[in-house]
């Protein structure tokens, strides 16, 4: 039997291409089949490995084979530099799912940049800003305007995933990318974004119950908005500095008058007096009505001094322990075509498959750019026709 082909590779790209990842040596090698003894001997450059394990590395690591084949690592790149500032995480401890998805999201937003200059067409222009000073009540108001949703219509909607789809396609519709991804835990990321540059980006975490997805793309778009205002927020870095934690309360206050404006709000919390008192059932029923999580729901009514700040102590340490809302999961998941749409939005998906239908990308990019097989096309391009929007599943 012929020995295999070694591949000519710098040991330094392999320990970048790990090490970028977030793999421990020992969970890298055991992930690739190897010994750990193999994978340092490839590391300090005393062996190769042979290409069908390069390949299988890449595929561990997310890279491509032929970045491994650089002359030196990638500089000036780290993608997890670019989102906005993540309490709970601390830099270089990131988890290796988190790493990918914000790589991940990054590289499609490199590709819709492309896409609209391939296209000859200009990048949206988001002309709308927001200052954390201002009265919530009225860029609450201003943002409902912007997006063109009332609450008359709120009130009508099925569900919260369709909620959660209108809220977001309307923010897409403004040249906001919306991507949601999955494996990450809640604690580290319910949500996060790229604030600054053309085609900002915001990325939700679809373990989360819509009800919380809704919030946090609200939350983060107020964030774009506070950018295009000036106020700029900074990137992921661990605990968050005095100014953040300024920026971050006017957009939670920002955002929980967007979703609950004072003066209808009120007016259905006289529909539902028992939930002042803190009911979980109509807590519930309410959350159902006007499609905003119980625990918002609360905050909101501290806020405007109608229910008691230890009551909602009480309550959020109840619900700690409890999963009312967390995200349902069915057997099996989605189709494919709705898994794609829904991870990646209808924004995203159009331009791509515009792209590729007018011939300024390849059948190989279009795989790259929505994750599936050439195959899975048409199936992908109907579901962009349905309507109302499939619901989020992911």
């Amino acid at each position: 039997m012929p020995r295999s082909i070694p591949a000519l590779i710098k040991p330094t790209l392999l320990i970048w291409a790990r090490e970028s990842a977030g793999f421990e040596i020992e969970v890298a090698a055991k992930k690739a089949a190897v010994k750990v003894e193999a994978l340092e001997e490839w590391e300090r450059g005393d062996s190769r490995p042979s290409i069908p394990q390069l390949r299988k590395l890449g595929d561990i690591y997310k890279r491509p084979l032929a970045v491994f084949f650089l002359s030196e690592p990638p500089k000036g790149f780290d993608p997890q530099r670019e989102f906005r500032r993540l309490p709970s995480v601390t830099p270089q401890y990131e988890s290796t799912e988190l790493r990918l998805a914000l790589r991940s999201a990054l590289f499609r937003r490199e590709a819709a940049r492309e896409l609209y200059e391939r296209l000859g067409e200009p990048l949206p222009d988001i002309n709308a800003s927001a200052h954390p000073t201002e009265d919530p009540e009225v860029v609450g108001q201003r943002i409902r305007e912007l997006l063109g949703i009332t609450w008359e219509e709120q009130l009508e909607w099925a569900s919260p995933y369709v909620a959660l789809n209108v809220w977001r396609e309307a923010i897409e519709n403004l040249g906001i990318l919306v991507f949601q991804t999955g494996g990450i835990d809640l604690e580290e990321m319910r949500g996060t974004g790229v604030t600054h540059g053309s085609l900002p980006l915001i990325v939700l975490n679809n373990a989360d119950a819509p009800h919380g997805r809704i919030f946090t793309l609200l939350h983060e778009f107020i964030h774009i908005l506070f950018t295009n205002g000036g106020h700029h927020t900074s990137a992921i870095e661990g605990k968050r500095l005095p100014e953040d934690q300024v920026l971050e309360r006017a957009s939670n206050r920002f955002a929980a008058a967007t979703l609950m404006p004072r003066k209808q709000f009120l007016e259905e919390v006289e529909k539902y007096p028992d939930a002042l008192t803190g009911s979980n059932e109509l807590l519930r029923r309410f959350a159902n009505r006007i499609k905003v999580s119980a625990e918002a729901i609360l905050r909101r009514l501290v806020s405007l001094q109608r229910v008691s700040n230890a009551l909602y102590r009480e309550k959020r340490r109840e619900w700690q322990k409890r999963s009312w809302f967390s995200a349902p999961r069915g057997d099996g998941g989605p189709p494919i075509q709705v898994k794609v749409v829904s991870s990646l939005g209808r924004s995203f998906v159009s331009l791509v498959l515009e792209g590729y239908q007018r011939n300024v990308i390849s059948s190989g990019d279009l795989s790259d750019y929505l994750g599936i097989k050439l195959k899975y096309l048409d199936k992908v391009a109907g579901e962009l026709l349905t309507r109302p929007p499939t619901p989020a599943l992911l």
